[in-house]
């Protein structure tokens, strides 16, 4: 039960992350994302743009439910490590990258250990 009720928590933390975030850039902050997306190099940045923001949107309301939890953790633990890497090393660990990776390293442990019981996916693509 304990081991359930963090897996939730950690949905949940993540979940509080990346579907403001996803919706903020859907609700109007898409053009600052897909330049900065241009300007550090991304091909086709207006549609990358558009599948991050999915992902995070739609993505952290699945991992929440628990739904597919293994794939969209691993593919937004992806897409930290990826921001870190191309975009915020520059920038050093406190104040630059530190947030995402955090973030990066809870999304990874999900993709390993699943949404756990307390999870409305089946199988071994949630729990």
């Amino acid at each position: 039960m304990a081991t359930d009720l963090a897996l939730f928590l950690l949905r949940l933390a993540l979940a509080a992350v990346f579907v403001p975030y996803g919706y903020a850039k859907w609700a109007g902050g898409m053009d600052r994302f897909v330049a900065l997306l241009a300007a550090t190099g991304f091909p086709w940045p207006e549609v990358l743009a558009r599948a991050v923001a999915s992902l995070e949107l739609f993505g952290g309301v699945l991992v929440l439910l628990g739904a597919g939890t293994r794939p969209v953790a691993a593919l937004l633990a992806v897409e930290m490590a990826v921001a870190v890497g191309r975009v915020l090393w520059p920038r050093g660990y406190v104040g630059g990258f530190a947030f995402e990776t955090a973030l990066a390293l809870c999304a990874a442990a999900l993709a390993v250990a699943g949404g756990g019981r307390w999870s409305v996916g089946s199988g071994r693509w949630s729990r």
